[in-house]
């Protein structure tokens, strides 16, 4: 049990940072997962999202971010109730890109696998999510479509992530299921360093001593002299 929630921390530490098969080489590619996310999907007063996508956008987190014996994930957090808020705040400049990518997907998962994203089995929407993690989009995936397949992928998966970690006034990490998980400590009286977000709250001005110029051995070289 040690060895596998330490696997999902090393997880969640590398996400930010991965370039490629945020995915596949990711949580989905364990085994004990595929039977995990038959749940009922949560139920929301939609702000920003229609039902329709809303309910895409919960199917999509939980696979993403699915819980298991190891721990829980978008689920519990809810990260849907973050994404629904965040595109009419912080996140707005997203809102059309959700519309057009989840439109896409849903016809790339039609043309692919004959249903909807959501009313895919969990096998179903693995080989959904397989299929557009790649550098290039599939042949499947819409041409009129503005943004490519992986863009929307690593979107929304970004987007998972700060559902999980955010300040909970945002909507997602639902009575701090994310901080639980990483053993975060809670909300720091001085604000946050990322990841937890540039928006989760002020940082107040520190004083700095005052600048002097470097003047050490490698001076010329850092700035420009002879």
């Amino acid at each position: 049990m040690k060895s596998k929630r330490l696997s999902r921390r090393s997880f969640l530490s590398n996400t930010a940072r991965a370039t490629g098969g945020v995915v596949t080489l990711g949580v989905l590619s364990r085994t004990g997962v595929l039977d995990a996310q038959e749940d009922v999907p949560y139920e929301h007063a939609w702000q920003n999202l229609d039902a329709s996508q809303g309910r895409t956008v919960d199917a999509l987190t939980r696979m993403i971010m699915p819980s298991d014996e190891n721990g829980p994930g978008a689920a519990e957090a809810r990260v849907v109730v973050y994404i629904d808020r965040a595109l009419g705040a912080h996140r707005s400049d997203y809102r059309e890109s959700y519309t057009a990518g989840l439109d896409a997907f849903d016809r790339y998962c039609r043309a692919t696998l004959e249903s909807d994203f959501v009313d895919l089995d969990t096998r179903g929407k693995r080989r959904a999510l397989m299929g557009i993690d790649r550098p290039r989009s599939p042949r499947a995936w819409p041409q009129d479509a503005p943004m490519g397949a992986r863009d929307f992928l690593r979107m929304v998966v970004t987007h998972t992530m700060e559902g999980m970690f955010c300040d909970p006034a945002h909507g997602g990490n639902y009575r701090e299921t994310g901080w639980k998980l990483i053993r975060f400590p809670g909300r720091a009286p001085f604000g946050y360093d990322p990841p937890f977000s540039e928006f989760d709250m002020t940082i107040p001005e520190i004083e700095y001593p005052e600048w002097k110029p470097y003047g050490g051995p490698m001076k010329s070289r850092i700035i420009g002299e002879e």
